[in-house]
């Protein structure tokens, strides 16, 4: 942004090292302001960090180069709308296969040591990329702004269940943790929380233990907050809801990863009696977008990701459409992603009332994976009532798998037999979204599984 750009700036990167507080706060104050700027606002001061990032990836990226070029930009232009409109979608393929070439011959020393960031593989197409340390900055003040936003208490205990890697990765880094009821405690929250606050305990718990064991667990240590992945979520409130169990302590529950729908909200709110807080990001790019403080829809990070949803024509779509997401990370010089398709559609929000400039999104609907394949070689959106199959108490995972190009199966995680009304219930909902395509059937099995980076995902095509 214009006045970020300056502060920036003023902050060569051995200071960043040794005073990151000081940084972090200095963004913070930053964003204070610039959130309630206008749209217009917000794209002009964009597309002056367009100017720069595109220079430096004109004179260092081969691979932006020729197509920067093929755009009509010229070194030491400013970059403008028509132009960026031009440029090509830039795919995990490309980002897997054109590695070497999308890395920066050169690159600013004020922006820090790089470091690798690996997605999950959840579109099916693992990729890497280079980042700045800048770019992890933002990543870490954009946090700090959605705990801001929510009124968090750095004072409470976090209960953090997010998996395998959280978890070892603190017991190497913290040698004064200790064990309880076989999760870890740490000491505090950890970066970036506690550069700036005083905060409470972290504990980590797997989310593959027994849900009798995360339930123990979390109402011994009642925490005041819970981070973990929605489909998680969804069998320990299942559980604790079959226990007859309540947590009064959490405040609220954050979650990543995988999308929330209002299902999942309704049934936090009836069994823990507080709301879901989730965000949307990816490892390549970090945060994409805050659910907004006084909503359930989603504002970009404006400040540090350009986002765009377009539909199947390139362009940008209005409120109410859904489209492709394509995210520019505008502080990473080491390897920039221009246009960066995540895998992933969204659906367009209005202006929000809240009063904030920065871009809306209603939802998250899914991958651009989630189509369909008929014989024909046509493709149909995946449309099911979600929220109705998970109304169902004793339903607690469900996914839909397009076995052929003619039959698709529910696969349900049930805690019970259903009885007649409920399987009925399920027809309906498979009846009203496949009957003039698929013949459908339901299938009950032990679990379901996750992919490499422990998603749940929601719909599998074996075609």
């Amino acid at each position: 942004m214009i006045g970020l750009r300056s502060a920036l700036s003023e902050l060569a990167w051995p200071s960043v090292m040794t005073d990151h507080s000081a940084m972090l706060m200095a963004l913070l104050r930053q964003y204070d302001v610039s959130q309630w700027w206008t749209a217009e606002q917000l794209q002009e001061a964009q597309f002056l960090q367009l100017s720069q990032l595109a220079e430096h990836a004109f004179r260092t990226v081969p691979f932006h180069a020729e197509r920067l070029r093929d755009a009509g930009f010229v070194s030491g232009m400013k970059m403008t709308p028509q132009i960026w409109s031009r440029l090509p979608i830039l795919t995990r393929d490309n980002v897997r296969d054109a590695e070497k070439k999308l890395r920066a011959t050169s690159y600013p020393e004020t922006f820090g040591e790089t470091s690798w960031a690996n997605s999950g593989g959840s579109t099916g197409i693992p990729v890497r990329v280079l980042k700045s340390g800048m770019d992890g900055v933002m990543w870490q003040a954009a946090h700090l702004r959605e705990l801001e936003w929510n009124g968090i208490d750095f004072s409470l205990e976090i209960a953090n269940l997010r998996g395998a890697a959280s978890y070892l990765k603190a017991l190497s880094q913290n040698p004064g943790a200790f064990e309880d009821l076989g999760g870890l405690i740490l000491a505090d929250w950890g970066h970036p929380a506690a550069l700036l606050r005083e905060t409470g305990r972290m504990g980590l718990l797997e989310p593959t233990l027994p849900l009798a064991t995360q339930a123990e667990y979390l109402m011994k240590r009642r925490p005041g907050y819970l981070i973990m992945r929605p489909s998680g979520l969804r069998l320990i409130l299942g559980h604790f809801r079959e226990m007859g169990l309540t947590l009064d302590s959490l405040r609220s529950v954050w979650t990543m990863s995988e999308s929330v729908d209002e299902s999942l909200r309704e049934l936090c709110r009836e069994v823990f009696g507080c709301p879901v807080i989730s965000s949307y990001s990816s490892n390549e790019t970090g945060y994409i977008a805050i659910q907004c403080p006084d909503a359930t829809n989603y504002h970009a990070v404006s400040e540090s990701v350009l986002v765009e949803i377009i539909d199947q024509h390139g362009n940008p779509c209005k409120p109410g459409e859904i489209g492709r997401v394509l995210v520019t990370p505008l502080h990473n010089y080491a390897m920039p992603l221009l246009r960066y398709q995540v895998g992933d559609e969204a659906e367009v929000g209005p202006p929000c009332p809240c009063g904030r400039g920065l871009p809306s999104l209603t939802r998250i609907v899914g991958r651009i994976e989630d189509y369909l394949t008929l014989r024909s070689g046509e493709k149909k959106r995946v449309h099911a009532e979600h929220y109705r199959i998970s109304a169902i108490r004793a339903v607690r995972e469900f996914q839909l798998v397009q076995t052929s190009f003619e039959t698709i199966e529910l696969r349900l995680v049930v805690s019970r037999a259903l009885d007649a009304d409920e399987r009925e219930e399920l027809d309906d909902v498979l009846r009203s979204a496949f009957e003039a395509y698929l013949k459908w059937s339901v299938v009950f099995v032990d679990s379901l599984p996750r992919t490499s980076a422990g998603k749940l995902m929601q719909f599998i095509s074996e075609v």
